[in-house]
Order: C-alpha cells, then sequence, then structure tokens
C-alpha cells in the first residue's frame, strides 16, 4: 500500500468512526464494561467494514493510560466538585454507582452513620471509587458488577452468575506485629497458605466453608506499614467465585499497593481494637 492509499485509507476511516452513533454509557450500572471495551467495541466495527487494517496503519493507540505519572485507575469521586488533591489521590473519570444495604430487612441505615465531615466523607467515598476502578479490571471476568457499599468504605457488592456476593477491601490501622499462624484444618474445611509477595512480604491465602461445608468463602490477609490489609469474598447460596489466589492476584498489581499506601499514610478506617485475651 503506498502512501496516497494510506492518506486515503485514513481519511475514509477517520469519516466513519465520525459518523458512528454514542456507545451507551453503562458505568452507572457499574458493570464491567468500561472505556476499553468501547474502544474496542468501535474498532471492531471499522475493522468489519475495512477488512484486518493494523492499528499502526491507522495511527490507533490501543492501549489506554500511556502517562507514565498516573499510578492508579482512574475513577470519580461520589459526588459533583470532588477534584484531586495531594490528600485524596488522583481524579477519576468512571462513577461506580454506590448502593446502600439493609442490614435488616426493610430498615433503610442511617445517613453518615459515623458524624463525619463532608470533606472526610468526600475522601473516603473517592477512594472507594478507585479501589472499584481497580477490582473492575483485575478480578475475572466472570464478576460482571461491582459496587461500593454506601458509608462503609471498606464493603464492596460484587456480582457473579445471577448472585451476589460481599467483598471486603480493607487498610486498617493496627498494632499487631504480625499475622497469626497459618494451620490447616481440612476437617473443618479450613485451608491457608504462606506465600510472599511485594519482596519479601507474608501472606495469607484462606479458603474456609462458611454457612455450611458446601460453601467457602476465599480471604487474604497481609500487613503493610501500620496497616493489616484484609481481601475477602463471603459466600452467599454458592461459594466466592473469587479464589485465595485471584486475591493475591489483585494485590499483587503495583496499583493496588498505591492504594493500599495512600490508605496506610491517610487512614480511611478506624483503628482496630485491642485483641481480646483468649479470644
Amino acid at each position: 500500500m503506498d502512501t496516497d492509499d494510506i492518506t486515503l485509507l485514513r481519511s475514509t476511516m477517520e469519516r466513519t468512526v465520525d459518523d458512528l452513533p454514542p456507545l451507551p454509557d453503562l458505568a452507572p450500572l457499574a458493570v464491567r464494561e468500561g472505556r476499553g471495551r468501547r474502544l474496542r467495541a468501535r474498532i471492531a466495527i471499522v475493522t468489519t467494514a475495512f477488512g484486518a487494517v493494523t492499528a499502526g496503519a491507522l495511527g490507533l493507540t490501543l492501549v489506554p493510560g500511556s502517562n507514565p505519572e498516573v499510578t492508579m485507575p482512574a475513577a470519580v469521586p461520589s459526588s459533583p466538585g470532588a477534584t484531586a488533591t495531594a490528600s485524596t489521590g488522583p481524579s477519576a473519570s468512571t462513577t461506580y454507582a454506590p448502593v446502600t444495604i439493609e442490614e435488616t430487612p426493610g430498615v433503610t441505615p442511617p445517613d453518615n452513620p459515623d458524624g463525619l465531615s463532608a470533606p472526610e466523607r468526600e475522601r473516603r467515598a473517592a477512594h472507594q471509587q478507585r479501589v472499584a476502578a481497580l477490582l473492575d479490571e483485575l478480578l475475572p471476568a466472570t464478576v460482571t458488577e461491582i459496587r461500593p457499599v454506601k458509608d462503609k468504605v471498606y464493603v464492596y457488592r460484587i456480582a457473579s452468575g445471577g448472585e451476589t456476593f460481599r467483598m471486603t477491601v480493607s487498610v486498617r490501622p493496627s498494632d499487631e506485629n504480625g499475622l497469626k499462624p497459618c494451620v490447616d484444618e481440612p476437617v473443618r474445611g479450613f485451608h491457608c497458605e504462606e506465600v510472599t509477595f511485594d519482596g519479601n512480604r507474608e501472606a495469607h491465602l484462606v479458603s474456609m466453608a462458611v454457612n455450611s461445608q458446601e460453601t467457602s468463602g476465599s480471604y487474604l490477609d497481609f500487613r503493610y506499614g501500620d496497616s493489616r490489609v484484609q481481601l475477602s469474598v463471603d459466600p452467599e447460596n454458592v461459594s466466592a467465585p473469587v479464589s485465595p489466589r485471584q486475591l493475591l492476584a489483585v494485590a499483587q498489581d503495583p496499583r493496588f499497593l498505591d492504594l493500599v499506601r495512600y490508605a496506610d499514610e491517610n487512614p480511611v478506617e478506624t483503628k482496630a481494637p485491642p485483641a481480646v485475651e483468649g479470644g
């Protein structure tokens, strides 16, 4: 293909893409249809119309986020007017609509139960948005929905296979010096594995029967700075759709560790209470 042909092809492609109707924005539903998938859909439409054409010939950049200064996933703050500052981290561009969970069916929980100031409540909600955005990218594709739970900065609701599950991503200040012993108890449906990541950081991967011997949850526990970090997915009618190893894959991502570092230096949770002797 000579230079004139490439120029004509580019011109035709640009007009075709400009004429395409905008794809629906599904972000408010918090499904796994982000900007990357919308971009791939547009590329697929163009490829169908013109045959296989290389990205280099079209002058397209297929991988978003090439700015080396951006270390966390994009996610918008939970309310208008929130901007990126040194205390809240980077700004955001995708909203994961918060959901309110009724601990007692039929009883709506109080708004702002912890009595936080407006700026602090905003900061915590923005942190949840950034965590949700990264979970959306890193969890298995079988997880089809991720939503922060309002006023519970460490809790998320995820969906898979028509079921909803509680997921926890907690970075909580703690006086604990290390992890408790990792002991397997297969008879009780409790399995614990010791692993290291991020250099020589120790973590425990736990699969544990919850509610019944047929339904198990997945748990990850490690220390970071002055905090205890826990990731978990509890079972519901079926076992958790995310394995402990898949939780480890989230924890190993440098962007997740950036979020952990931020929450360790600027806590979004209250300090853990002292351990109860014999508890």
